[in-house]
């Protein structure tokens, strides 16, 4: 027996691919976290992790990364397991809620079945074991039997005392019997499907000393049987137990790889990996400053794999360690999301109903041309105190960003350079915690001053002047703890600031003259005629449209105060709650919904998120244009939290409980002068059947298609800067392949050439 124990500190490499390109108009795209990998297989130099979100492969050869999530075909958001035929090319894809997806290739066949049945109970999946062409399902109600040639249920095995319902962790089949590690102890039973089907043939499973065997994992190593109880292994070998490993360090994990058990190890954010030979010897001890939480390990010759839960996928051989990592944001982004100047960010913290912190570590992402960038404690130092970052906004005169901490201050980003204002700064602590400085609300005026809410501070209304200096506001309106979150400006300047907790909503008009108070005018919104209308006190979301009309989202449904200079005049502005027709009956417009979010298109369209998914709404909101949901959509989650536009792509972004994913749509903010035209695909592919987009247009504007001979072949209307084409004539025929021309309508509605398409044969 001999022992190789190393602590690798090596040359040190990650690997990131690029950002997926723009999906074409009418397309989807996900941006979900792939760090967290709950398990690795092997096939032919391509390594497959899965994680909570989908999976992706890394082929070794030429480095190249696959992402595999719901808008790419898996058929939910939130895979549990991805299991692979040990014989075949199968794999078998466990979703949360007990959802299957059988793949082998690229072919994917759902089977719904264990999730549509009536069996009572949690059907968790909580392992996966191959036996032939069948797939043994460890479920908190037995054992599930999955025929993979039928691609149909085929047996429910009970291994409890009565038949009743019991959880099961892990199986192994081992010498002949079936194994089940369950909540009431380790039981087997002789492997024929008569005898699994009677709970009676199940016995419990004991020490030598007559004590139950209780474990959470169980496995078949060679010639013995291998279970896990908390940070100890047993073995049987020759119908006895004996105690084989003791841990210093809890364990979280086992797995073979060939012939060598890989026992995983983590203990407050440090991991490892433990390698035994088939002789039972510990051979290898994998440790490194990247194992964090190793969930799963592979051997490949000198190349050692491992799964980690924190850090992805793990490569280390005698020349170093790589970190493979598909492109993505950091975690979650459960805050409000931000646009400006070709960048999406998106804050990966919240408030509590009642304003509790969460003590959410993940910071702010921001996408660009390049890909997602994370800034949080775990990606660089110096931000060590940050936690729950509920928004953002940018100065684009500076170029700089800013980010509210509900607990941590501000944070201002002014190119690379990163600084926290909290105590001893224009930010005040709130008046229930003298340690705790909470920025909730942020928004740059027509002027340039930063305006911050200062929530549960005396003075919870914080302005930085475009000079540098600061300033701070009382509002005078008793509102519950003093809070404050989002600020919206419009179009005349006017702040409009939520408070939360059911406090309603303030607007906040400075006449242009920050430092003189006398000028200030105000007005507090709330339910009820004559205090405001809005259909709920519980104001939850703000948007400004095209005409400076606020469309206010509460928790029952939306209000538009459509008051323009009127604003400030209780008597003669309130909010109108709009009344539209469904079906044969008319009702408040989301009367039932939690808004969450709503912003706006460059057509005037009302992106709506609630907790029942996402609408788009025609420009008066008289009109559904789309309702997508989690079961009609690749949206990952109906629980929609956040929403972005991208202004000169038209992709919207829905930040979610089940991760990030975005839509190309067809609307782009319209342009102001004349600019080149873009026209894509340009050239048309054959046999490309989606949608051409034509951006770059003034809003509104007439868009003509034609022949080199001036035949009008289509024309259309522009939304917002974009006009939208499928590629067919007014009868419904693809157009023949060649050349086109593209007319746009001017000011005095004459058209001008504007380019050439060309369609391929």
């Amino acid at each position: 027996m001999y022992r190789l124990g190393f602590f690798l500190v090596m040359l040190f490499m990650v690997v990131e691919p690029k950002a997926q390109g723009i999906p074409p108009i009418g397309q989807w795209r996900d941006h979900v976290p792939m760090r967290q990998v709950t398990g690795i297989s092997m096939d032919n130099g391509t390594i497959t992790a899965a994680t909570p979100f989908g999976y992706f492969r890394y082929t070794e050869s030429n480095k190249a990364v696959e992402v595999k999530t719901k808008s790419s075909g898996l058929s939910e958001a939130q895979l549990r397991w991805l299991s692979k035929d040990p014989a075949s090319q199968k794999q078998l894809l466990v979703y949360e809620n007990a959802n299957l997806d059988l793949a082998q290739g690229d072919q994917l066949r759902n089977i719904p079945d264990l999730m549509l049945s009536s069996v009572p109970g949690d059907k968790t999946v909580n392992h996966v074991l191959w036996i032939g062409t069948d797939v043994f399902l460890s479920t908190n109600v037995g054992i599930i039997v999955l025929n993979s040639l039928r691609k149909e249920i085929k047996d429910t095995y009970k291994p409890s005392s009565s038949g009743d319902n019991l959880r099961v962790f892990q199986t192994a089949q081992h010498e002949g019997h079936l194994y089940a590690a369950t909540q009431a102890g380790l039981k087997s039973a002789l492997f024929q499907p008569l005898l699994l089907n009677d709970y009676r043939n199940w016995i419990m499973e004991k020490f030598n000393t007559g004590n139950v065997v209780h474990c959470q994992e169980v496995l078949s190593w060679g010639q013995w049987l291998v279970a896990r109880h908390q940070d100890s292994l047993f073995v049987k070998r020759n119908g006895s137990w004996s105690l084989f490993h003791v841990s210093t360090v809890p364990l979280t994990g086992m797995n073979l790889s060939g012939n060598i058990l890989c026992v995983s190890r983590s203990m407050q954010g440090k991991g490892s990996v433990l390698l035994f030979d088939a002789a039972g010897s510990l051979v290898q001890t994998l440790a490194s400053p990247s194992i964090s939480m190793p969930s799963q390990c592979l051997v490949e010759g000198a190349t050692r794999w491992i799964g980690d839960k924190v850090n992805g996928l793990l490569r280390i051989d005698a020349g170093g360690e790589t970190r493979i990592v598909p492109d993505a944001p950091y975690d979650l982004a459960y805050g409000r999301g931000f646009y400006s100047q070709g960048l999406v960010w998106a804050a990966a913290g919240r408030l509590g109903s009642n304003g509790q912190p969460f003590e959410n570590p993940n910071g702010l992402y921001v996408l660009n041309e390049s890909g997602w960038k994370s800034y949080n404690r775990f990606t660089m130092t110096g931000l060590e105190t940050l936690k729950d970052i509920t928004c953002v906004a940018s100065d684009p005169s500076s170029m700089t960003t800013y980010a509210g901490s509900y607990g941590a201050g501000l944070l201002v980003k002014e190119g690379e350079k990163l600084s926290l204002l909290a105590q001893n700064s224009p930010v005040s602590a709130a008046l229930s915690d003298p340690l705790s400085f909470r920025v909730t609300g942020l928004a740059v005026d027509l002027n340039g001053n930063l305006w911050a809410s200062n929530h549960g501070a005396p003075q919870n209304l914080l302005v930085k002047k475009k000079e540098g200096s600061w300033k701070k506001f009382t509002i005078p309106f008793v509102h519950k703890d003093n809070a404050v979150s989002d600020i919206h400006v419009d179009r005349f300047n006017r702040k409009w600031i939520i408070s939360p907790q059911g406090n309603g909503l303030f607007c906040f008009d400075d006449n242009g003259t920050v430092d003189q108070t006398s000028d200030d005018r105000w007005r507090y919104f709330r339910q009820g005629k004559g205090d405001g209308n809005l259909p709920s006190n519980q104001v939850l979301s703000v948007a400004v449209d095209r005409n400076d009309f606020i469309w206010v989202g509460t928790a029952r449904g939306i209000g538009i105060i459509q008051c323009g200079e009127d604003v400030f005049n209780a008597s003669v502005c309130d909010a109108t709650l709009p009344v539209v027709q469904q079906g044969s009956f008319a009702g408040l417009l989301l009367a039932d919904e939690a808004i969450n979010a709503i912003q706006v298109d460059g057509a005037d369209r009302k992106w709506v998120a609630t907790n029942n998914g996402v609408w788009l709404l025609s420009a008066d909101g008289q009109k559904n244009i789309y309702r997508f949901t989690a079961e009609n959509s690749p949206l990952l989650s109906n629980e929609v939290f956040s929403m972005v536009i991208h202004d000169t792509t038209g992709e919207v972004f829905f930040f979610t409980a089940n991760g990030t994913c975005s839509f190309r749509s067809t609307a782009t903010q319209p342009v102001e002068t004349k600019q080149d035209l873009l026209v894509f695909p340009n050239p048309v592919p054959s046999g490309y059947a989606g949608t051409i987009a034509i951006r770059g247009v003034p809003e509104n504007a007439w868009v003509r298609i034609t022949g080199l001979d001036g035949r009008l072949v289509f024309q259309t209307r522009s939304l917002g800067g974009q006009a939208v084409w499928n590629g067919k004539n007014y009868q419904g025929e693809r157009v023949s392949s060649g050349a086109y021309l593209v007319m746009v309508s001017d000011a005095q509605n004459s058209f001008q050439l504007a380019g050439k398409l060309f369609f391929l044969k």
